[in-house]
């Protein structure tokens, strides 16, 4: 006779995998907005949060840049996806699957919540050279290969 399946225990919250957004913002100038967060052991990152229950990709982008620095945002792109697994440089054991957009700054009075301690704007480039958390480097990078992709694909339309 065969042995019984084991129950699977119930996971706690923060044992779930939750889905993150992420969003890269750029102004007018080519620059890309960046913070610093005491939750990613004070290194450069971009804004974002959790997915609510029920709510769109589209609106929460908005909702997590308007709580964080009090900026709207327009012109919203999917740019990656990432997986983060007990990330050692996160606060807390979590594991969370990021959706990183970028979005247009349409405003530029920016106020940061509590989860932020100073901010900055960069050119996409420079960024790479500062102390970013790993899957913000790998958002600016998917950033500018796409930037580079979308000149090409203009310029060889204009042929």
């Amino acid at each position: 006779m065969a042995t019984p399946p084991r129950p699977i225990p119930t996971p706690t919250p923060h044992e779930i995998p939750r889905i993150v957004v992420g969003v890269l913002i750029y102004n007018r100038d080519g620059e890309i907005f960046l913070a610093r967060s005491h939750k990613w052991k004070n290194r450069w990152i971009i804004p974002g949060g959790h997915l609510e229950w029920g709510e769109a990709f589209d609106h929460c982008v908005k909702r997590e840049v308007r709580e964080e620095t009090h900026l709207e945002v327009g012109d919203i792109a999917l740019i990656d996806v990432q997986e983060s697994i007990f990330s050692q440089e996160f606060h807390e054991k979590r594991h969370m699957i990021f959706l990183d957009f970028s979005a247009q700054a349409q405003s530029s009075d920016v106020q940061l919540n509590e989860e932020l301690q100073e901010c900055s704007w960069f050119k996409p480039r420079d960024a790479l050279r500062i102390d970013l958390n790993a899957s913000t480097k790998r958002c600016i990078e998917k950033f500018i290969e796409k930037k580079i992709e979308k000149k090409h694909a203009e310029a060889h339309q204009k042929t």
